[in-house]
């Protein structure tokens, strides 16, 4: 009889390594208790204070500063060589954006389309600019 086929008829045990009181209840600490039984040179995530809202503008914004950085127009100062640009990828943001303004035509406020339109207008002048 082969491995396989024994192991078929014996099937498998299992075992369960949690502990429980005699109500059913499990013994093991939760919520903070927990956290504090963690190694001590596990580095621990850092409190932060109240997460500001996600707004449409923060959307457009971050998507304008990857575009940038793919135009190759910022670097960081650790850096000494200029970045090479991937017009391609800014490409892409770039008509991302687009999107963005044609899908919520009409549903922008005057502050949001001002801001669209000419973070689009500045990218697409970037733009053409390094592909010449």
């Amino acid at each position: 009889m082969t491995d396989y086929e024994n192991e078929e008829t014996q099937g498998f045990k299992v075992s369960d390594k949690r502990r429980f009181s005699a109500e059913g209840t499990s013994d093991q600490p939760q919520g903070p208790e927990k956290q504090q039984e963690a190694p001590k040179d596990e580095p621990r995530k850092k409190e932060r204070g109240p997460k500001a809202p996600v707004e449409f503008s923060t959307l457009i914004t971050s998507l304008a500063q990857t575009a940038v950085f793919q135009l190759g127009l910022v670097r960081s100062p650790e850096m000494k060589e200029p970045i090479e640009p991937d017009l391609v990828g800014a490409s892409q943001t770039i008509d991302l954006i687009s999107l963005l303004e044609s899908k919520t035509r009409g549903n922008l406020t005057d502050q949001e389309k001002k801001l669209i339109d000419d973070t689009l207008f500045q990218l697409r002048m970037a733009f053409v600019e390094l592909s010449k």
